[in-house]
């Protein structure tokens, strides 16, 4: 007899299935096992009914499921205590009809959703198959309820799909995708023109793409992958099977199907790179067996995960898991027919084939030993079972393995990858990342043998460091020196001109020293030759900068020849000049000396025409005071016109308070700058220019009854410097 989704009803007893102990396919369909554990029934409410061998424990409880339909999960009661392995089904549920109680942590109930609502009560072994069912049968549920929710229904193996309303989007869907194709292959075929054709068409609409390379461009070969698994506490090493194509996220979700850890917590470091999700394993340099990868594992809270959410990736996970791989196992009959059949012992880590890792529901954990024994509530492996479990006779491993509490861990934790390194080094061993400032060396601190000999390794490549950047100090110091001895510094490889943009080869241009602007010397000699000002300016220009340096005294002498060399400075002297407000040119014609004075010289040497200027009369009468010279000039002025405006330039000044007559003598004298005080050259006169009158009295100097007696009582003059 079996139990229809309407209640218990009689059926002719099928001919035994060979199923494998735990997993195996119903002969009825082509459903592909998820599940089976071992049971025993306790049925309560059903009357009359007696069930072969309800209470004994030979009966499994199997979840099957259609690859080819949406949402079809059976639940099967079956018999194993015939010979031979063989197995008869003595009950089966759709699992869209039936309602599952979890009672105890050992005890479940199953309920038929339509009257007369008849129930079965299962008891298992242990807990720990109770819990995992209980996962996994409540996954199903949800994903079959969910499926009705949807509108989808089974009939007659068919999949029935309501018609949908035309959606713009959708209809151009069909052509969006050959666009893609279309592109995918004239990149293959090296179609430039094609390519850029499709990629502006799909630029064009807007569309998300996702570029990545075809797994044809990788090698096919599934290799080992030697992963060093670590957290805060403890270590271990682990071999994965993976292939050069498989990006980061599909690892991090491998290991999380296979080992229970999620994604989020994990940090993969290949070759002292923090890995990212998109990229493969080949770009990080995995191609070969044995090639390492480091696995960091950090915690919930540092990840900012919750356990509900931990429980329902978990379940959506090893779902996807069980239906890919039935799908696989579907779509190769002959394959899944010559695989040989998988052992009855419990998953475990390295000895399960890959076959019983396809059909796995939930995740191989690392506690599941040889024997296929271990604690019914323990969630992670301890120290000991991982030393009986990899069973490899390392030194360095055992050390590793040590319990922290004999052995405690010194050290500080890098914050990147979460990587216990040795106290005295500076910088992580793996990601390279600083030590934290706030961590300080343990005082009783004693390095190993090893970490010494890192220790003076360090120190040799430091010593080495610094002899090769003293060498190389050196070296440009010389470079520099022999540099510097040039007049013109030539260009080192081909550059622009930024005047003429005419292609300079190395060697043919100037780099100007104060600003590493290069030019060709013949845009820089005309540069020169038409600067009005002293100062060269560097003739770079664009839209966004003007250089403001200038051209050095020798690379002008070098650039032009002598005699433009010479203009160039009389060019200068002759701005020098007009610029300088104390100049005074030589009186001579065409003398080309001049002199910047000050206020206590009166006469001007030219050193060009060797003649006496005097400051004062600003003109030549040697053999003449300035009185004598004065005189002279009004005597020559009636018949000379030079003399009569020599003259009337003196009376101008008078006039204009910027000379004045000697007030003992009569001759002009003129202040040319600093204080008050002045002295006539013909008769020694002390003079107050303010007050226009001798400084002292009859008496000659510190005689106040006369004069200007300033500071006797009160300043000579509002305009007095107090300077006399």
């Amino acid at each position: 007899m079996s139990l229809s989704s309407g209640g218990w009803t009689h059926t002719q007893t099928p001919a035994p299935s060979s199923s494998l102990p735990g997993y195996g396919a119903s002969q009825s369909s082509c459903n592909t096992v998820l599940m089976s554990v071992r049971v025993s029934v306790c049925h309560s409410g059903i009357r009359p009914l007696c069930l072969p061998g309800a209470g004994d424990e030979s009966l499994r409880l199997q979840l099957s499921m259609d690859p080819g339909k949406a949402g079809e999960f059976r639940l099967t009661l079956r018999d194993a205590s015939g010979t031979a392995g063989r197995s008869v089904s003595i009950a089966e549920f759709d699992l869209r009809t039936v309602r599952y109680e979890v009672k105890s942590p050992r005890c479940h109930e199953l309920s038929l959703v339509t009257p007369p609502n008849d129930h079965i009560t299962f008891n298992f072994r242990c807990e720990r198959e109770a819990q995992e069912w209980a996962t996994v049968v409540m996954s199903s549920l949800r994903e079959a309820h969910r499926v009705v929710a949807d509108g989808t229904s089974q009939r007659d193996g068919q999949l029935a799909l309501e018609p949908l309303e035309p959606n713009p989007a959708s209809v151009s869907l069909p052509s969006t995708e050959e666009m893609c194709v279309e592109l995918t292959r004239a990149i293959e075929a090296g179609d430039t023109q094609a390519a850029s054709v499709c990629a502006a068409s799909l630029a064009r609409k807007q569309m998300a793409l996702k570029i990545q390379l075809s797994e044809k461009n990788y090698e096919d070969t599934e290799i080992n992958l030697a992963v060093v698994v670590e957290d805060a506490s403890s270590s271990c090493c682990v071999t994965v099977k993976v292939f050069p194509h498989t990006t980061i996220a599909a690892l991090k979700q491998q290991v999380f199907v296979e080992y229970g850890f999620h994604p989020r917590v994990q940090r993969w470091v290949i070759g002292q790179c923090l890995c990212v999700e998109p990229r493969s394993l080949a770009s990080y340099g995995v191609r070969r067996h044995g090639d390492t990868a480091f696995l960091y594992l950090l915690s919930a809270q540092q990840a900012q995960l919750s356990h509900q959410q931990c429980q329902q990736d978990q379940e959506s996970a090893l779902l996807t898991s069980a239906s890919a791989s039935a799908s696989a196992t579907a779509a190769s009959p002959s394959l899944a027919a010559a695989t040989p059949p998988a052992p009855s012992v419990s998953p475990g880590n390295g000895s399960a084939s890959q076959l019983w890792r396809g059909y796995s529901t939930l995740p191989s954990r690392l506690g599941h030993n040889n024997t296929g024994s271990t604690a019914a509530n323990a969630e992670r492996l301890g120290i000991g079972e991982i030393r009986e479990l990899i069973s490899l006779d390392m030194p360095q491993l055992n050390e590793a393995l040590t319990s922290s509490k004999d052995n405690p861990q010194v050290g500080w934790s890098c914050p990147s990858c979460t990587f216990i390194n040795k106290p005295t080094r500076p910088g992580c061993e793996i990601c390279s990342t600083d030590r934290p400032e706030s961590y300080t060396i343990p005082g009783g601190y004693r390095p190993d043998p090893a970490e010494l000999r890192r220790i003076q390794q360090e120190k040799e490549a430091v010593r080495q460091y610094q002899q090769a950047r003293d060498a190389e100090r050196r070296e440009n110091f010389d470079r520099l020196v022999q540099m510097d001895g040039q007049e013109l510094v030539p260009n080192p490889e081909s550059v622009d001109c930024r005047i003429c943009y005419q292609e300079l080869q190395p060697g043919e241009g100037v780099l100007l020293r104060e600003c590493l602007h290069c030019f060709c010397k013949e845009c820089l000699r005309s540069v020169i030759n038409m600067s009005e000002d002293p100062q060269v300016a560097c003739p770079y220009r664009d839209d966004l900068y003007a250089c403001n340096c200038t051209l050095q005294e020798r690379e002008i002498r070098a650039l032009v020849s002598v005699e433009e060399y010479e203009q160039w400075l009389q060019r200068g002297l002759s701005v020098a000049e007009s610029r300088c407000e104390g100049s005074y040119h030589c009186a001579t014609p065409d003398c080309l000396g001049w002199c910047v004075y000050e206020d206590t010289v009166n006469t001007f040497h030219c050193p060009v025409c060797k003649k006496h200027n005097c400051l004062l009369c600003k003109a030549i009468h040697e053999g003449m005071n300035c009185k004598q010279y004065q005189d002279d000039l009004a005597a020559r002025a009636i018949n000379d016109t030079a003399a009569r405006r020599t003259r009337d330039l003196l009376k101008t000044l008078v006039r204009s308070g910027e000379a004045m007559h000697c007030p003992q003598c009569g001759i002009i004298v003129q202040k040319k700058e600093g204080c008050d005080w002045l002295r006539c050259t013909v008769c020694h006169t002390e003079i107050c220019w303010v007050t226009r009158g001798p400084r002292w009295g009859p008496g000659g100097p510190g005689d106040t009854s006369g004069g200007c007696r300033c500071n006797a009582k009160q300043r000579c003059h509002p305009k007095c410097q107090n300077c006399h």
